[in-house]
């Protein structure tokens, strides 16, 4: 009679087939029954971790750390609880998420500061009721909203899809707050069904624009034209698309018909479909006198030739065609649809562009050759709007459709492209971990590996959509923006570009940085530095640099590492969201973590008498809902009676120049 074989005798190749069959805890639980299940190969499998965290919640996939089992596991084990949304910069229509003014002390601040920050919010404020709603699984930003897709398939939307439509509601008051959207009366929501309904519950979703986009789990395309109106399913006259995808299907004919995502450009609507491609159309919206339709048949849709390709495990044959088309363009791995281009990337590492014509037509597609990764391993492109970036072994290349109308141009007379100028290299997101990029009009952000996220380009009218403060009170003129003109649009330095400036989300920074750009111990002695800092250009990018490296890893002091368990930080960014003049983060936040650093900053004042009243409080009142408490007294620039700052015995900075 054979032994029993061991489950630890078959080979890891084994092993890893079977662990997506198991739960979080079951997982665990196999992994503690012996020595050999806990080594990190085995217990932080990648491959599990990502799966289990984007089968569970809903997470998009991110491939440029695909391959860390312990950011993912960190990830599953922290998203339970600590998920927030986090929104600024521009507020009109509602589209923060917040109320059209946040919450003030009795005594409010004078009326146009009121009317500023009714208007703008310069730094990260949480989304308002989201808690309630579970674990928020992915968040995006469109034209005049922001919407946020459940743990459960739900999407919610604060502010209006369309700001140009009379339809929507213009209301900041109504629009402020999250609204589900809703489907056809034929189906039920996610957020309401007692179940789970395949049809309606999104697994994957895209704002545009003016639209979104949403992809069910049985495979379905819903769009959206108006927060108030219910969902169209789209169809297509002229192909057909294949629902319920089995969970065993694996290979290129099963996949044939299947919707693999959805994208929603500036001004058209996009689908990667197996077999056929990418699939682009217009925009669809409910006509009049048609209030019951639950579908919109597309009659005219565009197939982006060479995108079909699909590499075929264990196939006996691929035909010639097929063959040329692998080595020649390769499949496609991510794309996105700008204003006037579609720019996707492939699996050889090449990265192409195609131009949209009349009806959303490309006649064919170029690749850039400058962007090709020569070691032949993939790349990534994200982008929106008019701008994208392309990752390549480390790199960021951002560039915009100036570049790519440069190339399309010059396709005949310089198919090599090697004169044509129009690819950026910042320095801050060279081998720095950059994992991902989201652009607005006018500025965007940077998430790093590390839960940090930087922030560059210009804020008009100083909106705060760079999320680095406002111009009142010298919080941005500090982190290295230049304010200029009548409309004050913010600019960021070009010193930030070497280091980046990170998007801080400690509500006690604001008031480290009040304190220093008021004239910091002793405002008389450093008054000539502080109007040099103000006046010279120069002077003060390399006063932000000292501020930016200053305010960095507050919570990564020793004696913090008690609240630190996972070593994730206070304030750790999973993914961003940018467009238009606002930007959004989810952020997993360990509350005590965050309330050990806030301690720290302040300490007993030995000078202090304890019978002395409690000075008045002076400057903004901000509640910040994602923290413990409710009124904050370090918000003012007296911290309480008895007590004062840890730097508040320190002057402005007093720094020898790059110049001398």
């Amino acid at each position: 009679m054979n032994n029993p074989i061991s489950l630890t005798d078959l080979p890891l190749d084994i092993l890893v087939l079977i662990f997506p069959y198991l739960d979080a805890r079951s997982f665990l639980a196999l992994c503690s029954t012996c020595k050999a299940l806990q080594q990190d190969a085995i217990r932080l499998d990648p491959t599990y971790w990502s799966h289990a965290t984007q089968t569970v919640f809903r997470v998009p996939n991110q491939p440029l750390v695909s391959h860390d089992g312990a950011r993912w596991q960190k990830m599953y084990r922290r998203m339970l609880t600590q998920s927030h949304v986090f929104t600024w910069g521009k507020k009109a229509d509602g589209r923060l998420g917040h109320s059209s003014l946040n919450p003030v002390d009795p005594r409010r601040p004078p009326p146009q500061r009121r009317t500023y920050h009714s208007t703008y919010c310069p730094f990260p404020i949480e989304m308002e009721n989201t808690r309630e709603l579970g674990i928020i699984a992915d968040m995006q930003c469109g034209g005049w909203s922001t919407t946020i897709l459940s743990s459960k398939g739900s999407l919610y939307t604060a502010g209006v899809l369309n700001g140009e439509s009379m339809l929507e509601s213009r209301s900041t008051d109504i629009a402020h707050h999250l609204r589900p959207l809703h489907y056809p009366a034929a189906y039920h929501s996610p957020a309401s069904a007692p179940y789970h309904e395949p049809t309606t519950a999104i697994r994957q979703f895209s704002a545009g624009r003016s639209h979104i986009l949403g992809l069910s789990d049985s495979g379905k395309i819903w769009s959206w034209f108006s927060v108030n109106e219910p969902a169209l399913q789209i169809k297509f006259m002229n192909m057909d698309i294949n629902e319920t995808l089995s969970t065993n299907s694996s290979t290129t004919s099963s996949l044939y018909g299947h919707v693999k995502k959805v994208v929603a450009g500036w001004s058209r609507s996009s689908a990667y479909v197996y077999g056929t491609g990418i699939v682009v159309w217009d925009p669809v919206r409910r006509t009049r006198g048609n209030d019951d339709a639950d579908t919109e048949l597309v009659v005219s849709n565009a197939d982006i030739p060479k995108t079909a390709y699909q590499r075929v495990k264990r196939a006996s044959r691929e035909s010639a065609e097929d063959i040329a088309l692998g080595e020649e363009v390769g499949a496609v791995l991510n794309y996105l649809i700008l204003e006037h281009y579609v720019v996707f990337v492939t699996d050889i590492g090449r990265v192409f562009c195609g131009k949209f014509g009349e009806h959303n037509q490309v006649e064919d597609v170029l690749e850039l050759r400058a962007l090709r990764n020569e070691s032949g391993s993939p790349s990534d492109v994200q982008g929106s709007f008019r701008s994208f970036a392309i990752f390549k072994n480390g790199e960021v290349i951002t560039t915009n459709q100036n570049y790519l109308d440069a190339c399309w141009n010059a396709r005949h007379d310089e198919p090599e492209q090697v004169a044509i100028e129009g690819l950026k290299r910042f320095p801050a997101l060279q081998h720095n971990d950059v994992i991902s990029v989201a652009f607005g009009d006018y500025h965007f952000l940077a998430l790093h590996s590390t839960g940090k996220i930087t922030s560059y380009g210009t804020e008009l009218e100083a909106c705060g959509a760079l999320g680095l403060g406002s111009h009142h009170g010298a919080e941005g003129r500090s982190r290295g923006i230049r304010y200029t003109g009548f409309h004050q649009d913010g600019k960021l330095l070009a010193h930030a570009y070497t280091h980046g400036r990170q998007v801080w989300f400690e509500p006690e920074k604001r008031q480290w940085i009040k304190f220093f750009t008021g004239g910091g111990t002793n405002p008389d002695e450093a008054k000539e530095r502080i109007e040099q800092f103000v006046v010279d250009p120069n002077t003060q990018g390399e006063v932000s640099e000292w501020f930016e490296q200053e305010g960095r890893d507050w919570d990564k002091d020793p004696d913090l590492r008690d609240a630190d368990d996972d070593g994730l930080g206070s304030y750790f960014a999973l993914s961003i969201s940018a467009a238009g003049w606002h930007s959004s983060a989810i952020v997993l936040v360990n509350e005590k973590l965050a309330m050990r650093v806030r301690e720290r900053c302040i300490i007993k004042d030995p000078q202090a008498s304890v019978e002395e009243p409690e000075e008045e409080f002076r400057g903004e009142f901000q509640q910040f809902p994602h923290l413990p408490g409710s009124w904050d007294p370090i918000l003012g620039v007296i911290p309480k009676k008895g007590y004062k700052y840890a730097w508040a015995d320190k002057s402005f900075p007093r720094l020898r120049l790059s110049d001398g």
